[in-house]
């Protein structure tokens, strides 16, 4: 039974409550960067009134695309029909990606947005490709996308870029920054870390997430349609953080894009959304809050960042409500080899700059991952 289903609904608008507000506030940026229509943003949010309405209301929106989909499918219209799957994956995912109070209607919804999601997969350019990375005694689910082959016949494989999801993202909202890097040539692969979409709900967030990057890199070694020598890696929000971690302690990456992430997960906990604590909370398998603010301390860079000898590019925004810009500030400091990318104007994840920031990151990726491609031809 949809647990949404049980608590009552409203009769009239009322004001939205705090959560409501602060969860607009943070996000608006976000899901019309990552592909949510400006129009469904608003008629949605309209709607809510109260924090208990967010999983469900958008859960109407995803429905209505699911019909779109249906009938486009029924009429043989692939590429429609795909858009409108993704677009009711993303609707799905608004609605349960901090939605930690009512547990099953969140894990219902992302159970949709994850089908959804692949429904549509198959339709994007290039397709998106379901694979499974072996870590630990499991797997973590990842989208891989690869450009057209070169028409030079003994051109080698295109470069990868492992792309890591923040606290509350995954690898199907990532899709959107991948256009960017698939647009210069570079493949991506999307993972679903411990903590994070589809490994959530079995896997505690990992601080050392070098780990994780360690995993994915013996995967690509395997493949043969993507140069497993050549591998950047991009990490956004608590993946900034991740990606960091990831440039100290694992060799193999040339070239690393932080995108907003902490310095220290715990240094501004009592500043941070409610509803971005409980989901640290929930993520962590912290019994307390107390107890996740002490989790929230093992992630930190203070013994990375001197050990990050190839290029990071660290970038930030000066209106972050979420990783104030002087977590970005610091590690650009202590890192030997990085540089430093702020905009003053900038929110969390610098999605009110979405097409400049996305562009100058993937521009400094490709420089550094495509020039030693093209020296191999």
């Amino acid at each position: 039974m949809d647990e949404s289903a049980t608590r009552a609904v409203p009769s009239e608008q009322a004001a939205p409550d705090a959560r409501v507000a602060a969860a607009t506030a943070h996000w608006a940026a976000r899901f019309t960067a990552n592909g949510t229509d400006y129009g469904d943003f608003a008629a949605t949010i309209k709607r809510i009134g109260r924090w208990d309405d967010w999983c469900r209301e958008w859960g109407v929106t995803a429905r209505r695309y699911e019909d779109v989909a249906r009938e486009a499918e029924a009429d043989g219209k692939a590429r429609t029909a795909g858009g409108a799957w993704r677009r009711a994956a993303l609707a799905w995912h608004w609605g349960k990606f901090v939605f930690v109070d009512h547990p099953g209607e969140q894990r219902a919804a992302h159970e949709r947005a994850v089908d959804c999601y692949r429904r549509g997969a198959v339709t994007l350019e290039p397709p998106a490709e379901l694979v499974h990375v072996p870590y630990a005694a499991t797997t973590l689910a990842a989208y891989l996308r690869v450009p057209a082959r070169s028409a030079i016949p003994e051109a080698p494989a295109p470069p990868v870029v492992v792309m890591v999801p923040g606290l509350d993202s995954t690898k199907e909202e990532l899709q959107a920054t991948a256009e960017y890097f698939l647009a210069r040539g570079l493949a991506t692969i999307a993972v679903d870390g411990p903590g994070q979409g589809e490994a959530e709900y079995d896997l505690a967030i990992e601080p050392a997430y070098e780990k994780v990057s360690t995993a994915i890199i013996d995967y690509l070694a395997t493949r043969e349609d993507v140069s497993s020598d050549l591998i950047g890696l991009f990490g956004v929000s608590l993946g900034g953080y991740y990606a960091a971690r990831c440039a100290a302690y694992e060799p193999r990456i040339r070239a690393t894009v932080a995108l907003a992430g902490p310095y220290q997960f715990d240094r501004d906990w009592p500043s941070l959304p409610p509803q971005t604590r409980a989901t640290f909370q929930a993520r962590s398998r912290a019994a307390t809050e107390d107890e996740a603010r002490e989790r929230a301390a093992q992630l930190t860079l203070k013994d990375a960042a001197a050990m990050i000898t190839r290029p990071l590019l660290v970038v930030g925004g000066g209106r972050d409500a979420i990783v104030p810009a002087y977590h970005a500030e610091r590690l650009a400091k202590e890192a030997p080899a990085a540089e430093l990318l702020l905009y003053p104007e900038g929110s969390h994840g610098v999605t009110s700059h979405a097409f400049e920031s996305r562009s100058r990151m993937a521009d400094w990726l490709a420089d550094r991952l495509m020039a030693v491609w093209e020296a191999w031809l």
